[in-house]
């Protein structure tokens, strides 16, 4: 065995696990991919109550989220840390799931683009008053459902359907919104973003926001606090594990470590009380492409890609 794990899950009770394998060495392809890896999967296939594996922690325990019943989120690491394999994952689900309308704000491109065609909303824009109109759509879009929050006598709306989807809102580099030099645009694009930090979740909307360095002049406290879900590839300093997980001092693991494999992160999703380690499933962005190909060959698709992009050429 490489590794032994002994647990109390309950007094009188101790349970030792051995490991021939360590879970986290081993890269998994995602389930949404054939072993030739062509999808496996089709348009509509899932519904928002549906987990989506995102990973394997070290003891080989399936991580799961569940859109319907999570809340916001924030995913951070440096460029190469594997941050965008586990960004492929949420907006495949998203995409495939029929009572979900996916909205992605990216200035670099990289995550938006294989669901560019169908996308309910998306942006690639630097400067922050098109992401910020955006925003303020999704702010109004909670104001119309202020009525069934009231009716449903309920927290939060959880209920969703092609009619009443839930709103998957994600913000990649969301730094370049909220350090733009352009102080009023960004004084504008934090108030709406705060709006719906604070109360999007329960009128249906789940906000995910992706990061390099998750300090406290590109997010603020008032906007962290409400992201619960976080997960952390590999960071650069202490300080920047610190900003997710505030506790992480008292912790046995960190992502503030420079051996850490591409695709691991340490993760805290749904009902995890405690952070663990997590390793990402493989989806690639040209299996993103290829996932988006069949549902715009069904009929999903609501845009062109930008006029001058050659998909051919692309290809």
């Amino acid at each position: 065995m490489r590794r032994i794990r002994i647990s109390q899950p309950k007094p009188g009770v101790i349970v030792a696990r051995g490991f021939r394998h360590e879970p986290l060495d081993a890269v998994i392809r995602s389930p949404l991919l054939d072993p030739d890896g062509s999808p496996a999967c089709r348009p509509g296939q899932f519904v928002s109550t549906d987990d989506v594996l995102l990973g394997w922690d070290e003891d080989g325990t399936p991580v799961v989220l569940n859109l319907a019943y999570s809340a916001h989120a924030l995913i951070a690491g440096v460029t190469r840390s594997g941050k965008s394999i586990t960004v492929n994952t949420l907006l495949a689900y998203a995409s495939l799931m029929r009572d979900v309308r996916l909205i992605v704000i990216d200035p670099n491109l990289g995550a938006v683009a294989p669901w560019w065609r169908t996308a309910h909303k998306v942006s690639g824009a630097i400067h922050p008053d098109e992401p910020t109109e955006i925003l303020r759509w999704v702010r109004e879009e909670m104001q119309r459902r202020e009525r069934l929050f009231w009716s449903g006598r309920t927290d939060r709306i959880t209920d969703f359907s092609p009619e009443l989807p839930l709103l998957l809102v994600v913000i990649d580099e969301v730094a370049n919104y909220t350090r733009h030099p352009d102080r009023k645009a960004r004084e504008r694009f934090e108030a709406e973003l705060l709006a719906i930090a604070s109360q999007g979740a329960k009128f249906g909307v789940r906000l995910w926001l992706l990061t390099q360095k998750p300090s406290a002049d590109v997010l603020t406290t008032a906007v962290r606090t409400n992201l619960s879900a976080r997960i952390c590839h590999r960071v650069d300093t202490v300080e920047d594990f610190l900003h997710l997980f505030p506790d992480g001092r008292d912790l046995d693991i960190t992502a503030a470590d420079r051996t850490m494999p591409q695709g691991v992160s340490i993760a805290s999703v749904g009902d995890m009380r405690t952070p663990v380690r997590l390793r990402s499933v493989y989806l690639p962005t040209e299996a993103c492409w290829q996932i988006n190909d069949l549902m715009c060959t069904e009929g999903l698709k609501v845009r062109e890609l930008p006029a001058h992009v050659d998909l051919d050429k692309a290809a």
